[in-house]
């Protein structure tokens, strides 16, 4: 007969159990099957249902750079200097009894990561010993003695490349490379497995999925049930069970919404039905216990704890200010629902951005900090903790992946956070844990009082960077295979085989490496006369080709135009003729009016300023002509689109020259493409219509009326003008 013994019915711990801070090995036997299994219930959305990678990490940069140069900038990954050199001068006599002076400069440094590095300095160095070495195998952690010689004046600076880019933070380079979490491998480096702890997964996979717990049993990636599961085997001698029950993409407030805080949308099939589903899952998982867990012997079981992981969902402030309240009520009506009145509980707060936390989700972690504390939740003293997870978020460049929101997918975090939940809950089950150990890690810099910068100090910082910029970052952006192609086209000027609407290019990475250093004569600079100064012709209409003005797709669309207006795109055409308008850029309205569309001071989009001609109906045709000096050899061009760079913002348009098609792009912007610039390159197919002299310019575009939301204001900005680059090469300025 299978037993279901509520904790309310159980004495504590007689003894007080010591989980070391270093987990031992699993040592392959099952738990004792003669007491009532230990279970486990792990909930949440799509962290608990695990996203760290067990494998496959590359890294992230194409170089990795360190300098010795105390004048360059703390960088986004940690450039390690050394002090002060100590400089000092010997003489030194040729054959012919000639004396010289001679410097020889010496100090220590550190580098923040293992690997091998190419040094380069300008001067002879020595670094541990090894004279001028090309590359050398360092450590972090090890200050290495180095010294330079054959100078004269101030002793040369000197840089290190990270030449092993290896990637970082999947679960393979955390155990295996970096050897923590010794007891996730045997003693040959095969993973572990624990036979006295049985993962089932009751949520995801139909009639649920299971093994003994191990890196591979949620598939290829790993949750929190790794860490937690090894800390409550170590803890425990009995069988233990952990059933996740989690989805991704759930809010505590709608989907997970526990029965005590009542419905906001009673006839809303979705409210509270992952609560529900959890509850089911325990339940079904348990009754087939004996099926389930290998072993089993009619022994029964204990619902020994509760594990809580979510968050995300729920950040927007309106969803915020009711968590606190909502989790209270989560944990009452599991322990309820469940009959475990006393079941204990652990929560793990959001960490996204670790302390750098977005103020989105900081009222999260705040709600999930006060429901464990015994001073503001007197009725959880004892039974309820919380775990502060913002110590376990691991950068980009530490990372798998750049997916914040999945803590970029690094394996280190995942384990933490399920090491520190088991180390809580044997807490609250009367046993000792010491902490897991945690590197000192450097304080967030948004912690940390930074002055305001000098002129003369971002000067400094530009000439300490320029070397590893320019002979480094520049030179490795540019023998990377997966740009060089991209670099010659864009240099050429040559047409794509498939257009795009926006103008970021692999050029662009080249130019912010330049301008790094102070260059600015490789950006983008306007060409010929500011078409947002000279008058255009304009005209609007609405076409007979009519869409609903709640129409959420693109409104970009071939139309009928005008009587007598079908060649209004080239030379010949006479607008003033047709009844057409004068004014000056950018043509816009917001909701009838010359009103700027938001607050925005992009420079490659405008629409935080005033129109200054109205754009009364859906689809404007706008041109004007003008005379332009012809274009340079060592340069390429392109046709900025003004005022619809922003996400679900303005329309596709048309663009003209001289009665030619330039660029044609028939969307908006989508999600994840706002704030780059849009247009199109004139490429050198195209640049006989540029030989200097009058050139008409034509473009068309349609209002917006509507949004994914929902309808809007009628809406529209659109501007155009032209601008040049310096082709740039790869020099040491």
């Amino acid at each position: 007969m299978k037993l279901l013994l509520a904790l309310s019915s159980l004495t504590l711990l007689s003894f007080a159990r010591e989980i070391p801070a270093v987990l031992p090995d699993p040592d392959g036997k099952p738990g004792d099957a003669t007491k009532p299994v230990k279970v486990y219930l792990l909930a949440g959305q799509s962290n608990m249902v695990g996203m760290g990678n067990l494998s496959g990490a590359k890294n992230i940069y194409n170089g990795v750079f360190l300098t010795s140069d105390p004048a360059a900038p703390e960088g986004p990954f940690e450039i390690y200097k050394v002090g002060k050199y100590k400089v000092s001068q010997f003489t030194t006599f040729k054959e012919d009894g000639t004396a010289t002076t001679a410097s020889l400069a010496s100090g220590t440094f550190e580098v923040p990561l293992a690997g091998t590095f190419k040094t380069h300095s300008s001067s002879p160095i020595d670094i541990d010993g090894k004279r001028s070495p090309s590359e050398i195998s360092l450590q972090p952690g090890k200050r290495y003695p180095f010294e330079i010689s054959e100078f004269r004046g101030n002793p040369p600076r000197f840089w290190l490349e990270k030449i092993d880019l290896l990637g970082n933070g999947d679960l393979e380079n955390v155990v295996k490379r970096e050897k923590k979490f010794p007891n996730l491998i045997d003693d040959s480096a095969n993973w572990t497995v624990r036979n006295d702890v049985y993962y089932q997964e009751a949520r995801i996979a139909e009639n649920g999925k299971g093994s003994p717990l191990s890196p591979t049993s949620n598939g290829k990636a790993i949750g929190p049930e790794l860490g937690f599961g090894h800390v409550m085997g170590t803890f425990h001698d009995e069988q233990v069970l952990l059933i996740k029950t989690a989805m991704g993409n759930r809010a505590l407030g709608f989907d997970f919404r526990p029965p005590s805080s009542g419905r906001t949308d009673p006839e809303s099939k979705w409210e509270s039905l992952e609560y529900k589903l959890m509850i089911e899952g325990v339940q079904k998982t348990l009754a087939n216990i004996d099926k389930i867990v290998p072993g089993y012997k009619e022994q029964g079981y204990e619902l020994a704890g509760f594990a809580w992981w979510q968050g995300h969902k729920d950040s927007p402030s309106e969803a915020a200010t009711e968590y606190e309240k909502n989790l209270v009520n989560l944990i009452k009506d599991i322990r309820k629902d469940l009959k475990a009145p006393k079941m204990p509980a652990v929560i793990a707060t959001v960490g996204f951005g670790g302390h750098r936390m977005s103020e989105n989700f900081l009222p999260i972690l705040n709600a999930q900090l006060a429901v464990g504390d015994p001073k503001k939740h007197p009725e959880f003293s004892g039974t309820v903790a919380s775990v502060d997870t913002r110590d376990f978020w691991r950068e980009v460049d530490e990372s798998p992946t750049n997916q914040d929101y999945h803590y970029n997918r690094n394996a280190e975090t995942y384990l933490l956070v399920g090491d520190a939940l088991g180390r809580a809950m044997v807490g609250l089950l009367g046993g000792k844990a010491e902490p897991t150990p945690r590197p000192k890690r450097a304080p967030p810099t948004s912690l940390v009082q930074v002055a305001e910068l000098t002129e003369a100090q971002k000067s400094a910082h530009q000439k300490a960077l320029r070397p590893i910029l320019l002979d480094g970052i520049a030179a490795s952006y540019l023998s990377n295979p997966r740009y060089q192609k991209t670099l010659a086209a864009e240099a050429s000027s040559q047409r794509p085989e498939r257009s795009n609407q926006f103008l970021r290019g692999a050029m662009f990475g080249l130019t912010n490496i330049y301008r790094a250093t102070g260059l600015t004569e490789f950006e983008w600079k306007p060409f010929g006369n500011d078409l947002r100064n000279v008058k255009w012709n304009y005209i609007s209409f609405d076409p007979a080709e009519k869409l609903p003005k709640d129409h959420k797709g693109n409104r970009y669309r071939k139309v009928t135009y005008p009587n007598n207006m079908e060649n209004w795109f080239t030379p010949e055409f006479d607008s003033t003729k047709a009844g057409w308008r004068t004014g000056l850029q950018p043509f816009g309205q917001l909701d009838g009016k010359l009103s700027a569309l938001r607050d925005c001071d992009n420079p490659v989009c405008g629409c935080g300023h005033a129109p200054k001609s109205l754009w009364e109906n859906e689809v404007l045709l706008a041109r004007t002509t003008v005379e332009l000096p012809p274009f340079k050899k060592d340069h390429r061009y392109r046709v900025v689109i003004g005022g619809a760079a922003h996400v679900f913002a303005g329309e596709g348009y048309a663009i003209y020259i001289n009665g030619e098609l330039l660029a044609e792009s028939n969307r908006g912007v989508a999600r994840r493409e706002g704030g780059q610039p849009r247009g199109s390159h004139i490429y050198a197919d195209f640049r006989d219509q540029f030989k200097g002299g009058k050139v008409t310019i034509a473009a068309t575009s349609f209002l917006n009326y509507s949004s994914p939301r929902g309808p809007i204001p009628p809406t529209g900005h659109f501007s155009l003008w032209i601008e040049e680059q310096k082709i740039s090469p790869v020099t040491s300025q």
